[in-house]
This record gives C-alpha cells, sequence and structure tokens, in this order.
C-alpha cells in the first residue's frame, strides 16, 4: 500500500484500517510551539492544560509541515526533530499528516522518501536483527527495489511515531524540540463545526462546552473533544430527558453507555439497548480490571494473554468492537498480532477507578492494599 494510501484516510471507532474518513475532511490545524513548557511529563494532563489554559505565554508557534525549515538566522539546518505532547494531543494526526501533504506533492519536496515507523511494531521484533534495508523492506513492502546504495545518496526522513511506547534505546543529536498543545479556542470550534454538517448541532455543542469549565479545558486535546462529541451528538438527537454532563466523570459514564447501546443495537438481543445488563457490567469490570493493573505498571498497551489474564476472550473481539473499539481498539500491525490500546489515556484511568470503586464496596481489602502499597 502506497503511503498516499496509508495515511488519506483517519480509522474512527468500529472501523477498520483503510476505511474511514477522509484525513483532509477532517484535519483541524493544531497549536504546536517550538520549545516545551516545563509541566510535559511531570503532572498529569488534566491539570497541566488547567495550567496552561490559564496561562498567556509567548510561545513560538510552527506549522506542523515547517518542522524541518529554519525559522532564524541563529538556526542551523535542522535533522532531528522531537515532538512532545499529552496522549490523545494529536501527535500522530500531525505524522499523517505531514506524510499525507508530502505524498500529494504539497509540501517538503526536497525530501526523496518519507518513511514512517510505529514503535508499537517495531516493539514486534525487539528480538530479531534486521539492517536498515530488511526493516523497510518489511514495513514498507512497496520499496523492495530499493538499494543499499539509494539510502546513501537520497534525502530520507524516518518518522518514529509514539516514540514512548518504545523499547529501544534511540539517542540524538541536533534536536528541535516543539510541543504538540492541541486545540486553541478558535480551533476547538472548528473542529466541531467540521465534525458535523447540522450548523445548528454544532452550536449547541461549542456552546454547552464553553458553559462547563473543566469540558472546555478538556477539549484542548483532540481525542477529548472527539469523545465530547459523540456524547453530546447522542444526547441532543435523542429525546433524552436529563441534564447534559457537566463533568468528566459525568462524560465518560454517557460515553460507555453509548458505546454499549451501540454494541446492543449491532449485535441484536432481547434487552432494551439502555438497560445495562450483568453481562455489560461484568464486562466494563473485566476492562476495569486490565485498565487498573496496567496503570500500575505503567502499561498503556496489551496483547492477547494479558486481555485473556483479566477474563477477557480475545476470539470475541468482534463483539468488543461493538462494544469497545471507541473505548478499547485493536491495533492490527503489520505482522499480524493484536495490539490492544485504550482509546485515550483518560479513559483507561476512568475504567480504573470504576474498578477501584466497585473493589471497595465489596470490601476487598487484598486489591485495596495493593493500590496502597501496604
Amino acid at each position: 500500500m502506497s503511503l498516499k494510501r496509508r495515511c488519506e484516510h483517519v480509522t474512527e471507532g468500529t472501523h477498520e484500517a483503510g476505511s474511514g474518513t477522509l484525513l483532509n475532511k477532517i484535519y483541524t490545524e493544531l497549536y504546536i510551539t517550538e520549545g516545551q513548557s516545563e509541566e510535559v511529563d511531570t503532572q498529569h494532563e488534566v491539570r497541566q492544560l488547567e495550567r496552561t489554559s490559564q496561562k498567556n505565554i509567548q510561545d513560538t508557534p510552527i506549522k506542523c509541515q515547517d518542522l524541518f525549515k529554519v525559522l532564524s538566522e541563529q538556526q542551523r539546518h535542522i535533522r532531528v526533530v522531537l515532538t512532545n505532547g499529552v496522549a490523545g494531543v494529536g501527535k500522530t494526526f500531525s505524522v499523517q499528516k505531514f506524510s499525507l501533504d508530502w505524498a500529494e506533492g504539497l509540501e517538503n519536496q526536497d525530501i526523496s522518501l518519507v518513511l514512517p515507523l510505529s514503535c508499537r511494531e517495531l516493539n514486534l521484533i525487539r528480538d530479531e536483527q534486521h539492517s536498515l534495508l530488511s526493516l523497510l523492506h518489511v514495513f514498507h513492502p512497496t520499496l523492495q527495489k530499493i538499494r543499499a546504495e539509494d539510502l546513501t545518496v537520497w534525502k530520507l526522513l524516518f518518522i518514529f511515531d509514539g516514540l514512548d511506547e518504545s523499547r529501544f534505546s534511540l539517542g540524538f543529536n541536533t534536536i528541535r524540540i516543539t510541543e504538540v498543545r492541541g486545540f486553541t479556542d478558535s480551533q476547538k470550534e472548528e473542529y466541531f463545526r467540521r465534525r458535523f454538517s447540522d450548523e445548528d448541532l454544532s452550536k449547541r455543542i461549542i456552546s454547552h462546552i464553553k458553559a462547563s469549565r473543566s469540558l472546555h479545558i478538556m477539549c484542548l486535546i483532540p481525542v477529548f473533544c472527539w469523545i465530547t462529541a459523540i456524547v453530546l451528538e447522542d444526547m441532543m438527537t435523542r429525546d433524552q430527558r436529563g441534564e447534559l454532563p457537566q463533568t468528566l466523570t459525568d462524560l465518560y459514564s454517557h460515553f460507555l453507555r453509548v458505546q454499549i447501546r451501540r454494541k446492543k443495537q449491532k449485535y441484536g438481543g432481547k434487552q432494551r439497548p439502555e438497560e445495562l445488563t450483568e453481562a455489560d457490567k461484568e464486562l466494563l469490570l473485566k476492562l476495569g480490571r486490565l485498565a487498573f493493573e496496567h496503570l500500575e505498571k505503567g502499561n498503556i498497551m496489551f496483547y492477547s494473554e494479558d486481555l485473556e489474564r483479566c477474563g477477557l476472550d480475545v476470539s470475541e473481539v468482534s463483539v468488543y468492537s461493538g462494544v469497545c473499539t471507541e473505548i478499547f481498539k485493536r491495533e492490527s500491525v503489520i505482522f499480524q498480532k493484536s495490539v490492544y490500546c485504550f482509546v485515550h489515556l483518560s479513559v483507561q484511568e476512568f475504567l480504573a477507578a470504576v474498578y477501584m470503586f466497585h473493589r471497595s464496596t465489596r470490601k476487598d481489602t487484598v486489591v485495596i492494599n495493593q493500590f496502597l502499597n501496604f
């Protein structure tokens, strides 16, 4: 598959790779700055975003397509760029947009070849020996005709996506450090206008987000805008009484219910879609256990054996896709080994909290003491 075909679609929800929505149709420009704020990697993302939203820093904005361009006379040729940002802030989308613009002949045409490499996939070959050439052949089969001597004369750009998930040690020199800050207030509104063709619906959603301080702050993160859009669209387009979610807890609770209802509508069943069955609760608690145990270990990626240890039946992953692809998605990697992750770290944290609350009400002192490190 060519780079253009790989990058031109974004996969959301139950869409498989290669399907979904055209990236150029929904892509909203992100706010990227040169340099790094002090809070990155030192604070929980919600607090970090809250502090960021209150600041008025004289940042140096930089566009995605200009990451390798010299912006001032003091800067030397940029060979390496390290981009930071909290989970879900848009780093991978930026990589995809950069690659697509190059593949379509729109930007950075001085580069001979752009080679995106996913650290999630690289982790799967950590016990194997590969030359640079064989690595390219494995991850980019369309490049089989490239010879070793070509690599010495071409201007190549290697993009390592997900360095925080890498199990390899990589060292770089002459680095430009940038940070993806997410959406500005105007970009948040642009996102919802792009997502919904119904202008009245987008205005109502934007108005509600502005009225809720916590939701407005969290919508700096694009993936949180997506979760918010799913919940508010569902509540505003169905004849549903009750207040719209004002807190993060409310929002995540509604998000889980939306996914469960979609699963029931897709696979059928005698129960009403709005009702949580014992099977639904059991599934959520199993996901909660997985979320909790791996949050303690600092893991955001899981494998089939991890699911099985928590009582999740891997063979039923097609059913989980209806309930959980939005909650818990399967990454199809080149070696056809499934790697799983929650759609966002905050979803993993919420499910872990639900699991802990459940164990506390059952007075499960073993799990609670384990959490408290007693």
